[in-house]
């Protein structure tokens, strides 16, 4: 049986998940995209359901500005939008190491293989969460654009100098592979994105597992800026295939 909860770990809302029969899960923390939010008890991702059924133990947060988070200041994406959402990753990503404690230290947690996930703007803080935290195994990007920079040309240039640019370059993990160089990485994608083309995630793997990595890079040729069920099935396989959760181990 799937319990399913909104709880506040480290002051930050969130929905967990759980089959009932796992006593000790391996932990998937999953980041939702810009226009996202965690989901709730009644209507919670299918995805993540899956996952909790496979005997995960998965953690939905609200991302700053969003969900439950979100402010008066949601105004400021019409005026400053890229710098308003790289504020927003940034401060997500300064949580997630509190996130992840809060997380561990749940009664039905365990310490062992936990893995990190993120769709979209989530991928992008997922990427940062990963390079940053040795102790998740793997992690999955899905449709998140690992060179970060705003992907409209007009806007690119007209970020070019700022803050976001520096911000970008600091962080985005095709400008630092060896980050990723460790431990498996996941990104998914759909060949028919204009906003996160595949070849920007090709390329990154590429970089990479050329600094002995082990990147893997997934499209799906019929899909867009989405989240497709050939991308949901990639999705649960890699997860399941590193967490090795209980109620599917062997």
């Amino acid at each position: 049986m799937l319990e399913i909860e909104r709880q506040e770990l480290a002051g930050i809302p969130c929905i967990t998940m759980r089959d009932t029969r796992v006593d000790q899960a391996p932990v998937v923390i999953r980041y939702h995209g810009w226009t996202g939010d965690k989901g709730t008890v009644e209507s919670p991702d299918q995805s993540l359901a899956q996952l909790a059924s496979a005997g995960f133990l998965v953690v939905a947060p609200d991302c700053y500005e969003h969900g439950e988070r979100q402010t008066d200041n949601w105004f400021r994406a019409q005026f400053n939008g890229w710098a308003f959402i790289c504020e927003a990753m940034d401060k997500t990503r300064q949580e997630a190491g509190a996130l992840f404690d809060a997380v561990m230290a749940l009664p039905f947690s365990s310490e062992g293989r936990p893995q990190v996930a993120g769709g979209s703007m989530g991928g992008l803080i997922a990427q940062m969460v990963f390079a940053e935290n040795p102790a998740f195994v793997s992690m999955v990007s899905v449709v998140g654009r690992s060179s970060f920079y705003q992907a409209d040309e007009w806007c690119r240039a007209a970020q070019q100098g700022t803050w976001p640019d520096d911000w970008c370059a600091a962080y985005a993990t095709q400008s630092h592979p060896e980050r990723f160089s460790d431990r498996p990485v996941l990104f998914i994608d759909g060949g028919l994105d204009t906003d996160c083309p595949a070849a920007v995630n090709a390329e990154t793997a590429r970089l990479i597992n050329a600094k002995g990595g082990q990147a893997e890079h997934f499209v799906d040729l019929n899909s867009g800026h989405g989240f497709s069920p050939l991308m949901r099935r990639k999705f649960l396989d890699w997860l399941v295939a590193h967490g090795q959760p209980p109620l599917l181990a062997g």
